[in-house]
C-alpha cells in the first residue's frame, strides 16, 4: 500500500484507478461499505483502489473558530483506511486555495489530469467545490466530460438513523456510546498521554490517569464502563472512566477525562493510553462530601465490573 500526502508530485495512477472520495472521519459502517465496493471494483478491473481524503479536515480551514471535533485524528484515520485493503491513500492538503476551486476545476485538475480516474465512488450526499456547490449529479456530468464514471453509494441506516460522522458525534454528545459503537463497528476510543492531575482520585482511593485531548469529540459528561489499553502493552484493562468538571470539589472547572484501571497499580504518567467507551453509567453530579462521593464511586465500580463481565 502507498500513502501520498499532497498533490504536487502526483502523476496519473496506474493501472485503472478506482477512487473513493470523502472526509472519512470515523470510518464508520457507511464509509466501510463504500471502500469495500471501491476495492472490489478495482479488483474486477485489475486496477488500483484509491482513497482520496483531506488533511486537515476542511472545517479547520473553512471554520477555524469552530472546527469540527474529530472522531479520528490523522494517524488513526490513516490506519483504519489502510485496514480496508486499499492500494493507495491520497491525503490532499486542504487549503483556502483548494476550497475555492469550482466543481469543474476539481474534476478536471485533480481527478482527471493528476490522478487519471476511471471510476469514482462517493456517498449519495457528496458535495464538492467552492461552497460545496457541486453535487453527485454534477460530478456525474463532469465525469462524462472528463472520462470517468461515477457510482453513488446509498446512505446506510441503523436503528432508523442515518449512519454519518455527524450522527455519531451527536450520539457521543448524548452519551449513547453503544449505538455509536455499532455505527463505527467498534467502540469509540480516545488516545493520549497521561498527564499529572490534582491527585484527588488517588486521595479518594481511586487513582486515575488524566488525559487532555483537544480537537477530539468528547462523550457526554458522566461515568462510563470502558476498557483501557497501554500502547506499550496490548492487554486491555477493565476501567471506569469519569468525564466532568469535578463539581464536588470545584464551583467551575474545565472538563477532565480520568480513567481508573482495575487491577493496575503502576505509574502511568507519560504513558500513552487508548480508552474504549462501552457503556454510559450515570451523569456527573455534585456530592455533599467526599464520603458520599467515595460510596458512589464504589457502587460505580461494582456496576462497571458487572457490565464488563458480559462485554
Amino acid at each position: 500500500m502507498k500513502i501520498l500526502v499532497g498533490t504536487e508530485e502526483i502523476t496519473p495512477i496506474t493501472p485503472y484507478p478506482v477512487v473513493a472520495i470523502g472526509n472519512f472521519d470515523g470510518l464508520h459502517l457507511g464509509h466501510q461499505v463504500l471502500l469495500q465496493k471501491t476495492v472490489q471494483r478495482a479488483k474486477e478491473k485489475n486496477g488500483t483502489s484509491v482513497v482520496l481524503t483531506f488533511r486537515p479536515h476542511p472545517s479547520a480551514i473553512l471554520s477555524p473558530k469552530q472546527p469540527t471535533q474529530l472522531l479520528t485524528p490523522f494517524e488513526e484515520k490513516r490506519d483504519l483506511i489502510a485496514s480496508c485493503g486499499v492500494d493507495v491513500i491520497l491525503f490532499v492538503e486542504f487549503s483556502k486555495e483548494f476550497a475555492h476551486q469550482t466543481p469543474a476545476q476539481f474534476a478536471q485538475d485533480l481527478l482527471s489530469e493528476k490522478i487519471g480516474c476511471k471510476e469514482v465512488f462517493v456517498g449519495e450526499l457528496f458535495a464538492f467545490g467552492k461552497n460545496r456547490a457541486g453535487k453527485v449529479s454534477d460530478l456525474s456530468a463532469l465525469g462524462r466530460q472528463f472520462g470517468f464514471a461515477v457510482v453513488a453509494q446509498e446512505s446506510v441506516l441503523l436503528e432508523n438513523k442515518l449512519i454519518s460522522s455527524s450522527t455519531i458525534r451527536d450520539l457521543l454528545r448524548a452519551g449513547n456510546v453503544g449505538l455509536a459503537a455499532k455505527m463505527l463497528s467498534r467502540p469509540y476510543t480516545l488516545e493520549g498521554a497521561v498527564l499529572h492531575g490534582d491527585g484527588a482520585g488517588k486521595n479518594l482511593g481511586f487513582a486515575t490517569a488524566n488525559m487532555n485531548l483537544p480537537g477530539r469529540i468528547i462523550p457526554k459528561e458522566g461515568i462510563y464502563a470502558a476498557r483501557t489499553t497501554l500502547l506499550s502493552d496490548p492487554h486491555p484493562y477493565d476501567s471506569v472512566v469519569y468525564i466532568g468538571s469535578k463539581p464536588t470539589f470545584h464551583e467551575k472547572g474545565a472538563v477532565q477525562i480520568e480513567a481508573h484501571l482495575f487491577d493496575y497499580d503502576k505509574n502511568l504518567y507519560g504513558k500513552k493510553l487508548k480508552v474504549a467507551f462501552l457503556e454510559w453509567i450515570r451523569p456527573d453530579e455534585k456530592f455533599e462530601n467526599s464520603t458520599d462521593l467515595i460510596k458512589q464511586m464504589q457502587r460505580d465500580t461494582k456496576k462497571v465490573r458487572s457490565i464488563l463481565r458480559r462485554c
